[in-house]
């Protein structure tokens, strides 16, 4: 009658760890499902980031191209209208440099 007893008394404390094994692989699941989530939440945000960067650089890299073509099409118009002032001044550009640059032999 005594191991009767025992049984008896354990019962109850094998049902609640049964319930808490439950309970703990359903907080594992919800917690491995919020993480992916997460992860997927994540990446979406990474790649919309990116994307939004590579629009950006890719409008700065057009206007600095056209911005870039503007001035040498500007520099090209004041060379043709004043041909012998430029190359006065690339004279004296190039002999400046020329003194500045410390030249060894």
């Amino acid at each position: 009658m005594a191991q009767r007893r025992e049984a008896d008394d354990d019962s109850p404390i094998r049902e609640e760890l049964a319930q808490l094994r439950a309970d703990f692989d359903s907080l594992v699941g919800t917690v491995g499902r919020l993480a992916d989530t997460a992860g997927e939440q994540l990446i979406d945000g990474a790649k919309r980031t990116f994307s939004s960067a590579q629009a950006h650089a890719g409008k700065a890299y057009d206007s600095a191209l056209a911005g870039g073509r503007r001035s040498v099409n500007s520099a090209e118009d004041t060379i043709e209208a004043h041909p012998f002032i430029s190359i006065a001044i690339a004279a004296g550009v190039g002999f400046l440099l020329g003194k500045l640059i410390p030249w060894r032999r």
